[in-house]
């Protein structure tokens, strides 16, 4: 017998089948967290804490002839849809230095209703060096992301930062007709903001990133962030840099910060024009040449 004939029949036996039955079960949703802290220990820089719960993990590989320490951070999700929550906490005591980068790409899958979460809270006290240098973001059809990294700087620290977005699986020929991104950065120095960002894209992405004042049909872009006392310094290696990678990307500096933007038709160019910039710009603040993480070289 149908609902609707034990509805008509008997509706006492209705009314108690409706309340019986069980609410849909809530999907599974991942959460991770990452801790780190390095101090300055007899003239290296050491691990001083380490906390990882959930999917976020972290590696530390053993690199010949690095500038830094590396950290590799790693998503044992896979990626990231609806409702997931990733958040990572840094701190560098005074003189310690640290490059962070990631296993692979940060996928944002297709969402059912509620964006995923991507956090970052950084600080870095005087003399430090942090490296930020995750790999690209992918954003598929229907995902949802919302991420915010906050830094804190003291004088004399320097941050160089990059977060790097693409808009679908360029290479299946994926177009983004319903998805969202939100992604900010805030940068204090001394207690003092620095920088605000926040870039906002919803909805048809394929057809907003057409328009030349958004995206003028870029597939994927990037900023890449330097802060430090000496930044309008290396504002005309950076520009030389971006005339030369072979993508459209310019360089600006406002007053502790160089800024830079980057946009590329597909994700191998991004890919490769970074790679040129960030080991162009390494090797001009540390002085002599400096690889970029194994991590990156591998993909």
């Amino acid at each position: 017998m149908t609902f609707e004939n034990i509805l008509l029949s008997d509706p006492a036996t209705a009314v108690a089948s409706m309340t019986s039955r069980k609410e849909p079960a809530a999907l599974a949703r991942s959460e991770g967290r990452v801790e780190l802290r390095y101090r300055r220990r007899e003239a290296v820089s050491a691990l001083a804490h380490l906390y990882q719960r959930g999917c976020g993990r972290v590696r530390f590989p053993t690199v010949d002839h690095a500038e830094y320490p590396e950290a590799v951070l790693i998503n044992t999700a896979g990626g990231l849809t609806g409702g997931d929550h990733m958040s990572y906490q840094i701190a560098l005591d005074e003189g310690a230095g640290l490059t962070i980068s990631g296993q692979a790409a940060e996928k944002i899958y297709r969402s059912v209703s509620s964006t995923a979460v991507i956090e970052a809270e950084i600080h870095v006290a005087c003399g430090a060096v942090l490296e930020w240098l995750p790999q690209e973001t992918i954003l598929f059809e229907k995902g949802r992301l919302r991420r915010m990294n906050s830094v804190h700087l003291e004088a004399g620290s320097r941050l160089m930062a990059l977060e790097a977005t693409l808009f679908g699986r360029t290479a299946h020929g994926e177009t983004l007709r319903s998805a969202s991104i939100r992604d900010g950065w805030k940068i204090w120095r001394d207690g003092k903001l620095l920088w605000f960002d926040n870039f906002v894209l919803e909805g048809d992405i394929h057809a907003k990133s057409l328009r030349p004042a958004v995206l003028d049909g870029a597939k994927g872009m990037a900023t890449i962030l330097i802060a430090d006392d000496q930044a309008g310094s290396y504002l005309e290696v950076a520009r030389k840099l971006c005339r030369e990678c072979g993508v459209r990307a310019v360089a600006t500096c406002r007053d502790e910060l160089l800024i830079m933007r980057v946009l590329a038709g597909s994700g191998y160019e991004l890919r490769k024009s970074l790679a040129q910039i960030l080991t162009g710009m390494r090797t001009e603040l540390a002085g002599h040449a400096v690889a970029l993480p194994k991590v990156w070289e591998n993909q």
